[in-house]
């Protein structure tokens, strides 16, 4: 197929994901809340460029872009290694696509003497692509190497390196398979060169044979020295203009000194058509994919990362909020640096739930900005992995895009208490300062109403109990110490949540020394409606000063889990 036509359809493949992708800043989001319209996203985003560009804050952009994009000293920061695997393949990509992609373009118009086959092109073209070999060789060690303490991997971020990988070594094999192929050789001597006998076609070709890589039919044995010294004059005098010595392509020729033997049989010619196909279809399959693969980050990463330094997190209102939401959702790389600096992280095997991970979560959200339909099971584990998020921001911290994961964590956390069902664990007043969620005060109420009246209907409280209490066969095992109260009732006289309510027995439902008289006498559903074990603030004063060592505190957390449980048990009969 017409190489022109191929490239053309991928380039408009490539230039619509891109539209496709810009268009989702604008119009998609997650919230609580209805979504602004996108005439008032646009005119608010503008508005922001613009006040950027003509303020002092332009500097802030400047210095973003070498500090933050150029240098990446996020990246840096937080490793070395990784610092050098990214800088080695995105300098490497970069320049290779400038200077020898584009170089009809850019190089020819920036050097008037532009020959790919001279140097210093020659020789910069395959330090560019070792450059990036060698970054690609440090990936795979990284993610073999640290596949613990990165936590996941997933099957496109092995995609992306394997892309990369078939891009530059058809390149590579292309370019020595070129040094090796006689045809090659051949249509470039009809070309350029003009002999007034076979002595000296035959003697550059014996110099190229021993000099350049040339697998020649006509030599099946090394050339004479003196054939070859005939060829280097006749080289210097009609090649080296257009053409330098094919060594300076170091990584190219010691290639072509290996398919030596291989090519041997023939003039070249299939290996060079192959490796040229193989070629061509790596890159335009990589200009199609990048606008739909995580490799998109190329361009919204560096954007997310001039926003963060200009705005310092502090958006002009609540467009400008969401558009850099998404903007961050897709410069996320899943390099998983959030999940193993995650504060949580010593939950995920114990829960048993990948969500728990900030870059699992963000995964997912992607899905929910877009509108893809999820399932209900799905949601529920999102939500828990939402919910045992403790905001404390160091995920935003280490960042290399400098997605704000904070932010978005909690839009999210509304945006599915909302429209999802109810967290249990929400009663724990914890959830809420937690959260810092001082915009969604009102949601937070009504998801806490929502799991309020669950627990109201599935335990029976102190208040409507209609018989006295008797000894019931309902004991807790999960920890006995509470069968060593004996109510002198110095947990409730020191517990400061207590003292903080003018009718605690009111508010809390059961006081410390109750609850644990409720499960002496068997009544544990009495013990689970009591909201005290919810408001306990774990301060550990009722377990320190207990005369009997009875272990209060974490009676209430493994009563809070039983709870729960309780709640799930019934959803799912």
């Amino acid at each position: 197929m017409n190489f022109n036509l191929l490239l053309s359809f991928s380039v408009i493949v490539c230039l619509l994901g891109l539209a496709f992708q810009f268009s989702k800043w604008f119009t998609s989001g997650i919230s609580p809340r209805p979504l602004p319209s996108l005439s008032a996203r646009v005119t608010n985003g503008i508005k922001a460029i613009t006040t950027t560009f003509f303020s002092g804050k332009l500097i802030n952009v400047i210095q973003s872009f070498f500090v933050d994009i150029l240098f990446q000293k996020r990246i840096f920061t937080k490793s070395v290694l990784r610092w050098t695997t990214h800088t080695l393949i995105f300098t490497g990509f970069v320049l290779l696509f400038l200077f020898h992609a584009l170089s009809d373009t850019i190089t020819a118009s920036l050097f008037s003497d532009f020959q790919p086959t001279l140097n210093p092109y020659l020789f910069l073209r395959n330090l560019f692509g070792f450059m990036v070999i060698t970054g690609l060789a440090l990936a795979v060690y990284r993610r073999i190497s640290g596949k613990k303490q990165r936590l996941k991997s997933a099957t496109a971020d092995w995609a992306a390196l394997i892309l990369i990988a078939a891009i530059m070594f058809s390149g590579v094999l292309l370019e020595a398979s070129k040094m090796s192929s006689y045809s090659t050789y051949q249509r470039m001597i009809e070309d350029y060169s003009s002999f007034s006998d076979d002595t000296e076609e035959k003697a550059l070709e014996a110099f190229w044979v021993k000099e350049n890589g040339l697998v020649s039919p006509h030599f099946k044995e090394l050339p004479s020295s003196e054939l070859v010294a005939a060829g280097r004059e006749i080289n210097a005098d009609s090649c080296l203009d257009c053409h330098a010595s094919n060594k300076t392509a170091f990584l190219s020729y010691s290639l072509a000194s290996v398919m030596g033997p291989i090519l041997g049989s023939g003039d070249g010619s299939s290996q060079v058509k192959i490796f040229y196909a193989l070629h061509i279809f790596a890159c335009l399959a990589f200009l199609c994919w990048l606008p739909f693969s995580k490799m998109f980050h190329m361009v919204s990463a560096p954007i997310n990362l001039v926003i963060k330094n200009v705005t310092q997190d502090q958006y002009s209102g609540r467009s400008n909020s969401l558009n850099s939401q998404m903007i961050g959702l897709s410069a996320c790389t899943h390099c998983g640096s959030c999940s193993t600096e995650c504060s949580s992280n010593m939950f995920y095997e114990y829960f048993d739930n990948d969500f728990i991970l900030p870059s699992e979560k963000v995964q997912y959200l992607k899905k929910i900005a877009a509108k893809q339909i999820i399932s209900p099971e799905v949601i529920k584990k999102l939500q828990e992995g939402l919910y045992v998020c403790t905001s404390c921001d160091r995920c935003t911290t280490v960042c290399p895009s400098g997605i704000n994961l904070k932010e978005l964590f909690i839009n999210a956390r509304y945006s599915l208490l909302q429209e999802g069902p109810p967290e249990t664990a929400l009663l724990s007043h914890f959830s809420f300062p937690l959260a810092l969620a001082q915009n969604f005060v009102d949601d937070h109420l009504m998801a806490l109403k929502k799991v309020t009246d669950i627990f109201k209907s599935t335990f029976t409280t102190l208040a409507d109990k209609t018989e006295p209490l008797t000894i019931g066969h309902d004991l807790y095992q999960a920890n006995n110490s509470y069968s060593s109260c004996y109510s002198c009732q110095r947990c409730t006289n020191i517990c400061p949540v207590v003292r903080s309510y003018d009718n605690p027995a009111e508010q809390l439902g059961l006081l410390p020394h109750q609850i644990m008289y409720s499960l002496g006498i068997g009544d544990l559903n009495l013990a689970l409606s009591s909201q005290m074990i919810w408001n306990c603030s774990t301060c550990y004063l009722c377990q320190e000063h207990c005369p009997n060592n009875v272990e209060l505190c974490d009676i209430f957390y493994g009563l809070k889990n039983k709870a729960i449980q309780t709640i799930k048990a019934g959803a799912n009969s």
